[in-house]
Formats: C-alpha cells, structure tokens, sequence
C-alpha cells in the first residue's frame, strides 16, 4: 500500500482543519518548506487521536496519551509546532531510510512516510508493546501500512533495516549511544531533544571527520526515552495532584515532600530589572543557567496540576507551564514572570521568587545568572554549536564547556 493512501471515510471532509493547523504553524514560522507544509496537510492527526475532541486534535499543543501510576506522563502526540520544527532540522528527501525513536501515536511516523515517498522507507520503534500496537492500528487506518513498527529499546536503534539516512528521536535523551551513530549513513542527519545538564535541546548533527557537529540548535521539551538510557530520578512527582513535575538539571534525588510543601510558601518575588519575551527565558537564559549553575532545575505543570495553578510559571503553552529553578534541599527559588496592566503579554520583566526554607539566597542566586546572562549580550540558544566526541576522544580540552556522558564527550561554544 502506498504511503500516500488516502484514509478513507472522513479523511477528506477535515482537510479544512488541516490546513488550518498549517497556515498557523507557517505564520509562526515553525513550517517553512513546502514539503513539511504538505505532510502535514496530507496526513490526519485525529485518526492518530480517537477519541480526542476535533479542535484539541487540530489544536497547535501536545495530547498525552498514556500515564505512569505515579502520575508522570510517558507518551503523547508532541505538539504539531515542535514537531514541525524537528521535521525542519531533519530535512528528509524523497527515497530516503528513516528511523523514529519513539512511535508514540504513530502520527510523526506518518508524517516521515508522506516526507520519504514511495521510495524511501520508515522504521519506527517503542519500548512498551501496548504503544506499539496503537501506532501500527493507526498507521493502518491512515493508509500507512509501510511503515514498519518494532517494539525495541530505542538506545540500541534498529540495526536490522540499517543504514539510515535519517534518525529522529521524539523522546529526550541524555546521551548519545554508539547504536545510533554506527547506523547513520555517510552523510546522514541525526536530530534529537538532548538534555545538555537538564536543558533539552532539539539538535540536528551531522557527521564531520571524526566527530558529530550541530548543523541547526533550537528550543525543545520531551519527555524523557525510557530503557536503558533512562536516568532514575530524573524526574519526580510533586504532591499527590497528576502533573506536578520536577527536573533536577544534573538528575539528582530530591526530597520531593519537602519541595511540594515549599511551594506552598511562597516568598515576596523581586524584579531582576530584565525584560523578557517567553523563548529568551526558556531559550538562551535557560541554557545559560543550566550551563553556570550546578542547582538549576525545571519545574513544569499540566493537566490537573495545571488547572489548579500548583506551580509558578514564566512561561505558558498551550496545556502546559513551564519556568526554570534553583533547588535546595528544603526550598527553592523560581523565575515567575510580572504581568502588569497595560504590559504586552509576549514579553515581561522577570522576576525571581523564593519558596520555603532557604530560598532567599538561591533567589540572590538566580538574579545573579539573569544579570549575567544581560551583561554576556543574551545569548540565544540558536547561537550555540556542539561537537560530540566518543567518550574516549580528548577532543578540544581549551574549550570552556565540556559536558561528558556516558558515551560521548560534548564541546559547546556560543
């Protein structure tokens, strides 16, 4: 069956949607090629949702799937902007061999289906069967039988349909496997959120001599791959309300009733005198803490949570609230945002706000890094680069910033 089978029953009668979904993405600027422009165009995200409410499907903002019993959400259909954005940076061409890490719904599957064409060809894979077996009813009922679906540990990649021109993964990693590098082709992109000390970041590498070098860095948030590139504690349940949830940057273990409880001490905020807009805050000034401040964290709301307004915010999404933090052990010291009357609401002063115990001086902190992210010129997180080494190579040792993983050595330079 070809890739490009149309669903058939209602697909046709929502291409109106669609193509809503699209002019908004392409104002946004997240969509600027007209192949990605007509994947998404082409393919049905409410067949990879039912049971989703028609303008939630089509709505530019993720749609969790499936929970962990501790609360923690561990599959989804990401938001169509991010997704876009990573489609952007991966750049398949027709005829192209694809692999996806993290089939979740099956819809990205569909999407790298429509991009590869008849001729090329799309693997993807996810831990848990149950997964498995969703995106490949949906990718049927979307005319995508082509796709093959695998359930596997995403950190061992796919060596059977290797190699790949293209590897994506649609779930943050912390690393990068030996796996995923030895099954790119000679010339192939690999695109991926990498959390560079709790900072996720969507990069797009390519090979270049010995080494990996980013070709395109921009603003991401997944969740974390599951398996055996999981990091235990890398993220913990706030309270007992579902989706309360705390990063720390450097995946340490927290005492998680104590920092609920300090969010429910909230201290007198105070202005840092900086003005903002939303991307700078979790873009270019987020990187930068996670890079200089060995306690950063990020704290995030959705659903219930959300909806009871449990955790400070200096950012909003659609179905999620997000800000960056410095943890202590009984307290902690969040960015919040001052909304005034009369104040553009994409841009803000950024205020620092301390919680519970010994939270005054990790606020000092935190205003201190704000400061000096101004006074470095705001560095943007598109201004970066990365160079990754196997964790064996010495690579650059003047560099600054080195970060070393398990199996790779990461130099980074604005």
């Amino acid at each position: 069956m070809s890739c490009k089978t149309a669903y058939m029953g209602d697909y046709d009668g929502f291409s109106v949607l669609r193509g809503q979904l699209v002019d908004r993405l392409s104002a946004a600027r997240y969509v600027t090629t007209d192949v990605v422009a007509e994947a998404f165009r082409a393919v049905p995200r409410h067949v990879f949702l039912p049971g989703v409410e028609l303008g939630k499907a089509y709505a530019d903002e993720a749609v969790v799937t499936k929970w962990e019993s501790d609360g923690q959400p561990i599959s989804s259909s990401s938001q169509p902007a991010v997704m876009a954005m990573m489609l952007e940076q991966l750049a398949v061409e027709s005829g192209q061999r694809v692999l996806e890490i993290g089939a979740g719904t099956g819809f990205n599957a569909a999407l790298l289906a429509h991009l590869a064409g008849e001729a090329g060809a799309v693997t993807t894979i996810d831990i848990d069967q149950d997964l498995v077996a969703q995106a490949r009813r949906n990718l049927d009922t979307a005319g995508h039988a082509r796709v093959d679906v695998v359930c596997s540990d995403g950190a061992e990649g796919w060596a059977a349909n290797a190699p790949y021109d293209r590897i994506i993964l649609t779930a943050g990693a912390g690393d990068l496997t030996p796996a995923w590098v030895e099954q790119l082709a000679p010339g192939g992109r690999l695109v991926l959120p990498l959390s560079l000390r709790g900072a996720q970041r969507s990069v797009a590498f390519e090979r270049s001599g010995d080494h990996l070098a980013s070709v395109s860095i921009v603003d991401c948030g997944f969740m974390p791959l599951r398996g055996t590139l999981a990091r235990p504690g890398a993220v913990h349940q706030l309270g007992e309300v579902p989706g309360l949830l705390l990063k720390p940057g450097d995946g340490r273990e927290v005492d998680a009733a104590a920092l609920s409880a300090a969010l429910r001490q909230p201290g007198e905020a105070f202005t840092t005198g900086v003005s903002v807009i939303p991307a700078e805050v979790m873009g270019g000034l987020g990187l930068w803490l996670a890079l200089h401040e060995p306690d950063v964290g990020h704290l995030s709301a959705l659903g219930e949570a959300l909806g009871r307004g449990l955790a400070p915010a200096a950012v909003l999404f659609p179905g999620m609230a997000l800000t960056t933090v410095l943890l202590g052990e009984q307290g902690l010291a969040a960015l919040v945002r001052a909304d005034e009357a009369g104040v553009p609401a994409d841009r803000f002063d950024l205020q620092v706000q301390p919680f519970g115990q010994g939270a005054t001086d990790l606020a000092h902190r935190l205003a201190t890094q704000v400061l000096a992210w101004q006074a470095a010129g705001r560095p943007l997180t598109t201004a970066l680069r990365i160079r990754a080494y196997p964790r064996n190579v010495a690579g650059d040792e003047a560099n600054p910033m080195v970060i070393d993983t398990a199996h790779a050595r990461l130099l980074l330079d604005w």
